[in-house]
């Protein structure tokens, strides 16, 4: 029944914007994707190296139903167009990313705008959590080189993940973990509390951290 709800959920958030839908325009007047600028690196500057579906917000309204890969070493959106590779030229706001399309509680939600402690406003962020108080997770790709034997000096990709907690009084950097988290929410601790011995909730797993940040947006 829950994967019914949630895949109606689904459909209507591609219907109800239908009127802002807009088309893409011409991919010639776009730039496209040098697939030789990264081969003497190792690894890929994407979030996940294939196209996945995705509705992009921009000024004037949407894209629906793209393919899409998010390249977090040049923080930018690259769309395929009868199998070519494209850079998105407006300015995007936020974009969700279906993972499977059949599920859509696998969407991840990215939005830029937040500045904080390192972290700069037109750089994409994961929203974890949404509401009065924020989860961020900022991946940042960037190149490193080592030394090997037999072929010296090699380039390879490198992922930095940090995580930001945004409140009504700034950004925070933080790690995942109840020391870092918990006295943004100390204010309501008798609720939380009861929440997690009623869901028997493990404060040393990520997930179940998030799950009490959304409880305490609820309350």
């Amino acid at each position: 029944m829950k994967q019914l709800i949630y895949v109606v959920l689904f459909l209507l958030c591609f219907t109800s914007a239908q009127s802002q839908n807009l088309q893409l325009y011409d991919p010639v007047a776009n730039r496209t994707y040098n697939t030789e600028k990264y081969t003497d690196v190792r690894g890929v500057p994407f979030l996940f190296d294939k196209w996945m579906k995705a509705i992009i917000y921009i000024d004037k309204g949407f894209y629906e139903g793209l393919e899409i890969k998010y390249d977090l070493f040049d923080n930018k959106l690259y769309f395929n167009k009868n199998d070519e590779s494209f850079e998105l030229q407006e300015n995007v706001k936020k974009f969700t990313l279906f993972t499977k399309l059949d599920d859509p509680k696998t969407a991840i939600y990215f939005e830029k705008g937040f500045k904080g402690n390192g972290l700069n406003m037109d750089q994409f962020v994961e929203v974890l959590v949404d509401g009065n108080i924020k989860l961020l997770k900022s991946a940042v790709k960037s190149l490193t080189e080592m030394s090997e034997i037999n072929a010296g000096m090699v380039k390879t990709f490198a992922t930095t993940t940090r995580y930001y907690i945004v409140t009504p009084t700034g950004t925070y950097l933080v790690r995942l973990n109840k020391n870092e988290l918990f006295p943004y929410i100390q204010d309501k601790s008798p609720q939380i509390d009861a929440y997690i011995t009623e869901k028997g909730l493990n404060v040393k797993k990520d997930a179940d951290l998030i799950s009490i940040l959304k409880f305490y947006n609820s309350l």
